[in-house]
């Protein structure tokens, strides 16, 4: 017969409690340099294994043996089941059990309980004599679907049978009278996925395998409608591929790719499908057109299909240049790129164009992208996701290059750089020589050139010129065809309000999904650019009013109306400011209760993420915590509706800046805006 092995970690303690004096019995004794006697243990976790059983069947009052490991020898925390039957236990050793089949057993898998712990089996025991099930087939299948039981001593009358699937109360119809070796039924509605209970003349027989019921699959979308052949996609909907309860030999899920009168083309799933989508490899042989995806599950063929598009192959035919310095135009010439520069990208090694665009004549256009090494670099073209081959364009020659990296100011943020008119900054970058005659500085927006302050191999100094209003700076080489420059530069304001530069998404309208009027009060995608944590704010984003009428710009909100504990959630954001002095500004404040309690406080600290920011204790806040910068503290009915909070930084330094809520119950606090000012 074919043995096959059950294995279970054992409860330690229990087992180490019963193993001592064996293990003692068999340990290894040795002697150290002083002729002392040593003792040395060598403890495993014991594993309890069936390897087999014998005979495997047998009348009512017959014993047989269960052979394995790890039993033990103490019959009392030994349990042996013959389905939910329990057998009884004649003899009990440490490799071999010997049970009782008892009356009202029959057919059905062992299962050995050991110190608590279960190992079921797939071996199998059938009692003769009296009805048992052998097997059922298959082990899944849709309500309605027949199912065939195979057993023997079966043959009593339909009407002193009982078949209950999982989650029903009411016997299963059988499809004709049963035979002394089988009978099927059909799968009733409301039938879930579990075991079967089955009773035949008032007493119970098992069903050794559970049953799993089937929910006809459905196509929903497809990741993309169109491709090339050869790429990915990945088919999205739902029951494509469950999990059945028993062991079964299935078919797998099928695609094939469909069009007009023409053979069928399968697809190559990618990884393994799961219920909800599957992932295929458009077949490398498909040509240009427009097909129908057709899916077969396991169980059952889809009946709707999905189109999808085969778009004619991308070919590259050659480059406007081979070589250039960093920057230069390139153009790469050829066929079928599409219509939408979206859908593309470029690289050069490893570096990606920022920016891709089609001519006229549908040529792909892009500059030599900043930091791409000098020298020989690959041209790696993607269209839809799909590599293209460049053929023999496929490289390109960088020349070195005068490269701007940075530009050194007292107001670089984390979403820009800005300067001031009258101030000396400094361009850090490479290749810029040592010459100033070499070089013409100019700011966009103003016509004369910048005079250089000083100038080495790796940085150029200059004055921001009167009349700049921002954009980018152009620095021009001498015998070098293409302009270096730099990344777009921004006044200070004068105000000093750098909100913009320094968080995002902080003063309204508020970006998240999008108003979609006075029925939706709060956005479905939440407040965009804060991180929300152990928050209970729906997603933080709030359109304040009535059914009725809603003011679409929104609100940040840190309570949901009726909310229990929202304890110490967090909204916030990450940053990063120069040394200075900065004021944060709350505009819109509105804190109160209906019923419940509320607080609220705004931190500036030190930090990178939601673990630096401070906690209540108790519903109390502790000023001036380790690493906070400023703060303020707002509760129940809070007076004013602009607060600000001035910090001051000796250096660089990170920062999070958010909200600490400690709220319960139908209360709200809402703010319309959060503010960063440069004060000096």
């Amino acid at each position: 017969m074919r043995v096959t092995m059950y294995k279970m970690k054992t409860d330690m303690k229990k087992i180490c409690n019963y193993l001592l004096p064996v293990l003692l019995s068999l340990c290894v004794v040795s002697c150290d340099n002083d002729d002392e006697e040593v003792v040395r243990m060598n403890q495993q976790d014991p594993v309890v294994t069936v390897t087999e059983i014998s005979p495997v069947n047998g009348y009512v009052d017959t014993n047989f043996t269960i052979m394995g490991t790890n039993f033990g020898v103490v019959a009392d925390d030994v349990e042996v089941y013959l389905g939910s039957t329990k057998l009884e236990l004649i003899a009990c050793e440490d490799q071999q059990l010997t049970v009782r089949v008892p009356d009202g057993a029959s057919a059905g898998n062992i299962s050995v309980v050991v110190y608590g712990q279960r190992v079921d089996t797939q071996l199998q025991y059938d009692v003769l004599g009296v009805p048992g099930v052998t097997a059922i087939s298959p082990v899944y299948g849709f309500v309605g679907d027949v199912i065939a039981f195979a057993g023997h001593d079966l043959g009593v009358s339909s009407a002193y049978y009982k078949v209950l699937f999982a989650g029903k109360t009411e016997t299963a119809l059988l499809t004709d009278e049963p035979t002394n070796e089988g009978f099927s039924v059909k799968v009733p509605d409301g039938a879930q996925s579990g075991a079967i209970t089955l009773t035949i003349m008032e007493k119970p027989v098992n069903v050794p395998t559970q049953f799993t019921v089937l929910q006809h699959a459905t196509l929903d979308k497809l990741s993309a409608t169109q491709g090339f052949a050869g790429s990915e996609v990945t088919i999205g909907g739902a029951h494509l591929n469950p999990e059945l309860l028993a062991d079964a030999e299935l078919s797998g899920v099928k695609v094939l790719f469909k069009q007009g009168k023409n053979e069928p083309v399968e697809a190559e799933l990618v990884g393994e499908p799961t219920n909800e989508a599957v992932t295929i490899k458009v077949p490398a042989t498909l040509v240009a057109g427009t097909y129908q995806i057709a899916v077969s599950t396991s169980f059952e063929t889809i009946e709707k299909t999905l189109d999808y598009t085969v778009l004619p192959m991308p070919e590259v035919t050659g480059l406007s240049v081979a070589a250039g310095y960093i920057n230069a135009e390139v153009i790469i010439s050829g066929k079928n790129f599409g219509d939408k520069a979206e859908d593309i990208q470029v690289k050069f090694g490893e570096t990606a164009c920022e920016a891709v665009t089609l001519n006229k004549d549908g040529h792909i256009v892009v500059n030599v992208p900043k930091g791409t090494p000098t020298g020989e670099n690959a041209i790696i073209l993607t269209v839809l996701g799909m590599s293209i081959d460049m053929g023999a364009h496929a490289t390109f020659e960088v020349w070195e290059t005068p490269e701007i990296v940075s530009v050194e100011t007292p107001y670089v943020y984390p979403y820009g750089t800005l300067v001031k008119e009258g101030e000396e900054i400094t361009f850090i970058g490479h290749g810029f020589g040592t010459n100033k005659d070499a070089v013409t500085v100019t700011f966009e927006g103003v016509t004369a050139p910048v005079e250089i302050n000083s100038i080495t191999s790796t940085t150029i100094a200059v004055n921001v010129p009167v009349g700049f209003t921002g954009g980018r700076v152009t620095m021009k080489f001498d015998g070098i065809d293409e302009p270096v420059l730099s990344d777009a530069l921004a006044p200070l304001p004068e105000d000093g309000d750098i909100t913009s530069y320094v968080i995002l998404n902080s003063v309204q309208p508020f970006k998240g999904y999008g108003f979609e009027g006075a029925g939706r009060e709060w956005d479905r995608e939440g407040l965009h650019d804060w991180e929300k944590t152990d928050i209970k704010n729906a997603g933080g984003l709030q359109y304040p009013g009535s059914k009725t009428e809603r003011d679409p710009n929104g609100v940040i909100a840190l309570h949901q109306w009726g909310q229990k504990n929202n304890l110490n959630g967090k909204l916030w954001q990450k940053t990063r400011l120069p040394k200075g002095t900065y004021r944060f500004e709350l505009d819109g404040i509105s804190v109160g209760v209906s019923s419940g309690y509320v607080n609220a406080t705004f931190v500036v600290c030190e930090g990178t993420s939601a673990e630096n920011i401070p906690n209540y204790t108790n519903g109390n806040w502790n000023t001036g915590q380790a690493g906070v910068k400023g703060e303020v503290l707002m509760g129940k009915d809070h007076p004013n509706t602009k607060e600000t909070v001035e910090v001051m930084l000796d250096k660089d330094t990170d920062l999070v800046l958010g909200f600490v809520i400690w709220a319960n119950n139908t209360v709200w606090a809402t703010f319309t805006s959060v503010t960063v000012h440069l004060v000096k």
